[in-house]
């Protein structure tokens, strides 16, 4: 508990910080709600800050922070480049839409023209747009590139790294002015974040010398060894979170105070002489069954970006199955005693107290892998307490779903959505990287959740083991087969990351693994470059590139949600379309053949349009108006794509046939 004698009332004890640069952006993340309820509830003064959806924030209050990126862009090259068109006619549709994103990203109002899925994407494309080719967003192949980059950063004035950087320093600028933290926790969940993160630490040690900074979250976990090595990370951070952050961070400023000895903290790698590193205090004591709900409080928790309020909480630590190989946040559970699993009436007061502070209706069961049967009993205990709100799950394809009124149970209590990780339909390969589920189960599974209106979002992996050519053929056809009835997430390679089963036992997986310090990601295909871990090769089975080729083939065969593949028009011919203001013409300079077409960039979907000039004209206003039958059926055809709209004062009469117009 805090100490009256030493606690300076004029400071704040923890500021909590979730750094850039990650997707993570749909509602808070719950490391730092969890730790926030925890440290409150023990009396200390605490400020919580996600800088991730921060930095996005900026750029709606101030758009000319985009325009100023997108200068600093420029290719330079002789004639205009049409990605420097692009970039620059993207920051304009932005700057025109700056009213309706604000309203809809930060107090969910109405979106006007663009509506809420539009708004949505394009703010997201405009924080991109801000970020690209910064530091924020670099990938990394070793740690120690990394630990020289960030230190080379932290060297510069933020504005030599680029816009969003120096918006960055002086969000941290402001945060350590107000709040005069004695700690800093940064949490680190995701690998993109852990070069930003240390920026920001490096930051926070020049601007406040004295504040301590501790460094927490799923990286720390996974690469805790290798960045207690790193010379950047040993001058600045003073401690390693490789556990859960509550008793720890409780502890310390405990210590702090000077009611308990340093010595006596739990879970922290000290790193920094004044803490006597390094050094690793005792084993954490504190259970999950121990901890209050989380806390929102003090995050713009309304204005992330999703289409309507959404919040989490999570049921357990760890994974009530916890056996796939390919997973080191599940295989973390396997010892006795780690996997810590939540009660029913414990999880339906997190629900309770989240849906009464917040009035969210959506609440997402952010668990790696989801106890459905705990949940039930949970939902239904929220139920009786008058909370009724919609939820979302994830969980395997497993035996208890292929039981149809289990899934209208769970239904019936809310649950709208389970995401699922795919690995194909070959048995020889569940049951290698032992995932615990049968795929003669799927089908049944699939139309079980169908029928009970849940809606079912898969993550499919690619470069299973040793999979063949008809294997992948099986899986394929599967996704194929159910394709109207399935959203599909991510697409991404396996990973061999730390701590996982794959690099514990590589021979028994037929992996060849690469251990040194070179790290390998999915690039290609996941936000900078998702999961990182050793490179691989599997001995007998794909080539990298063969897998990735399969995933590509998955991405252009399967078609999610897709109710009909040939249904027609439902406009059969348009007389002539204004396209939307985010629909923008590619100018002569930039198009070859722009002689023989009109060439049309939805900047929000990110797709182009030609348009045959003998079959369509362009006027000076940008109405689009139809020469040919043809013409007609193409304007047609882009009313569809909602790339714009049908103009009333030109009705739909029949067309001249492009021979009378010649």
């Amino acid at each position: 508990m805090p100490s009256s004698q030493s606690t300076d009332g004029t400071r704040t004890d923890v500021l909590l910080i979730f750094p850039p640069q990650t997707e993570a952006r749909f509602f808070p993340y719950l490391s730092l709600p969890y730790l926030t309820g925890h440290l409150r509830r023990r009396g200390r003064r605490v400020h919580q800050a996600d800088l991730n959806i921060a930095v996005l924030h900026e750029l709606l209050r101030c758009p000319a922070l985009l325009a100023d990126a997108v200068r600093a862009q420029d290719t330079g090259a002789d004639g205009k480049a049409v990605s420097d068109w692009y970039r620059h006619e993207m920051a304009d549709v932005f700057a025109a839409h700056i009213g309706e994103l604000r309203a809809h990203v930060l107090d969910k109002a109405p979106a006007g023209e663009l509506g809420p899925d539009r708004a949505v994407r394009l703010a997201t494309l405009a924080l991109e747009l801000l970020v690209r080719d910064t530091f924020l967003v670099r990938t990394w192949d070793n740690l120690d590139r990394l630990d020289d980059a960030v230190r080379g950063a932290a060297d510069r004035p933020p504005v030599a790294s680029g816009v969003p950087v120096a918006s960055l320093h002086h969000l941290v600028t402001g945060l350590l002015g107000r709040h005069r933290p004695r700690v800093v926790g940064l949490s680190v969940a995701f690998f993109s974040q852990l070069a930003p993160a240390l920026l920001i630490a490096s930051w926070v040690r020049q601007l406040a010398p004295d504040t301590r900074i501790c460094l927490g979250g799923q990286q720390v976990m996974l690469r805790h060894d290798s960045l207690a090595r790193l010379p950047g990370v040993r001058e600045t951070v003073d401690a390693l979170c490789p556990t859960a952050g509550e008793e720890p961070l409780e502890r310390w400023l405990d210590a702090l105070d000077g009611t308990v000895p340093l010595a006596a903290v739990p879970g922290m790698t000290w790193l920094r002489r004044a803490e006597g590193g390094p050094r690793t205090g005792p084993a954490v004591t504190l259970r999950f069954r121990d901890l209050g709900p989380p806390d929102f409080t003090g995050l713009p928790f309304r204005s992330y970006l999703n289409d309507a309020l959404e919040l989490a909480i999570v049921s357990c630590v760890g994974c009530y199955w916890g056996r796939c190989a390919f997973c080191s946040y599940g295989n973390r559970s396997l010892p006795q005693g780690s996997y810590q699993q939540g009660t029913a009436p414990q999880i339906a007061d997190a629900v309770e107290a989240v849906v009464r502070a917040t009035g969210t209706r959506y609440v997402s069961v952010a668990d790696e892998n989801t106890n459905l049967r705990l949940i039930l009993k949970a939902m239904r205990a929220a139920r009786e307490r008058g909370i009724r709100v919609r939820f979302g799950v994830r969980s395997r394809l497993e035996p208890a779903l292929t039981d149809p009124g289990f899934c209208h149970d769970l239904a019936a209590v809310g649950c709208a959505m389970i995401a699922v990780g795919y690995e194909g339909t070959s048995q020889r390969l569940l049951d290698r990287v032992d995932r615990g589920v049968r795929a003669a189960d799927y089908q049944r599974i699939l139309d079980n959740l169908d029928a009970a209106g849940i809606t079912v979002r898969f993550t499919v992996m690619g470069q299973v083991l040793d999979e063949t050519p008809d294997e992948f053929e099986a899986s394929l056809r599967f996704l194929v087969d159910n394709e109207r009835r399935i959203g599909i997430d991510a697409l991404e390679l396996m990973v061999a990351e730390p701590g996982s089963r794959l690099t514990g036992s590589p021979d028994d997986y037929g992996l060849a693994l690469d251990t040194s310090d070179r790290l390998a990601g999915n690039p290609e295909l996941s936000y900078l470059a998702g999961r990182v871990g050793h490179p691989l090769a599997v001995r007998g089975g794909p080539t990298r590139t063969e897998a990735l080729d399969r995933l590509l083939r998955i991405f252009h065969t399967v078609r999610p949600g897709r109710a009909n593949g040939s249904a027609p028009s439902r406009a059969p011919a348009v007389a002539a379309l204004r396209p939307h203001t985010w629909v923008r013409t590619v100018p002569a300079y930039a198009d070859d053949l722009s002689e023989d077409r009109v060439t049309l960039a939805d900047l929000v979907k990110e797709r182009f349009y030609a348009l045959p000039v003998d079959d369509i004209e362009q006027r000076a206003d940008g109405l689009l108006t139809a020469r040919t039958d043809r013409g007609r059926r193409l304007l047609a055809r882009l009313a569809d794509a909602a790339a714009g709209t049908p103009d009333p004062a030109h009705p739909a009469d029949p067309a001249p046939s492009a021979r009378s117009t010649s």
